[in-house]
């Protein structure tokens, strides 16, 4: 995937239009609209902009290997555990999350 096709997969996942897009991120709509085309590649201060508006990281737009993670808030909190240090108490959140989902997935197989 290019990053045009990621710019504008990332904007209409979050239903916004290049004209919001253009708003938020402070890049010229003209200069979107030929970075979603693909007819030009944004300079990296443009990047961080348009990814700082979509609420990713930069990296998101330039490469495959990043996770889409739609809930804002839920994304805000899995950084915060990210930026956390090594230690007991991250350890504990990550089993927590680890019993949650297994919980869950239990749950959805008994009720099919």
């Amino acid at each position: 995937m290019t990053i045009a096709e990621r710019i504008r997969l990332y904007r209409q996942q979050l239903k916004m239009s290049q004209t919001e897009l253009s708003e938020k991120s402070g890049v010229n709509i003209k200069s979107l609209s030929r970075y979603e085309l693909g007819n030009s590649i944004p300079a990296a201060d443009v990047l961080k902009a348009i990814a700082d508006a979509l609420g990713v990281t930069a990296d998101a737009l330039l490469t495959d290997d990043q996770v889409v993670v739609k809930d804002k808030a839920l994304f805000q909190k899995f950084e915060e555990i990210q930026n956390m240090e090594e230690g007991e108490e991250k350890k504990l959140i990550v089993r927590f999350l680890d019993l949650a989902i297994r919980d869950a997935k239990a749950r959805q197989a008994y009720a099919s």
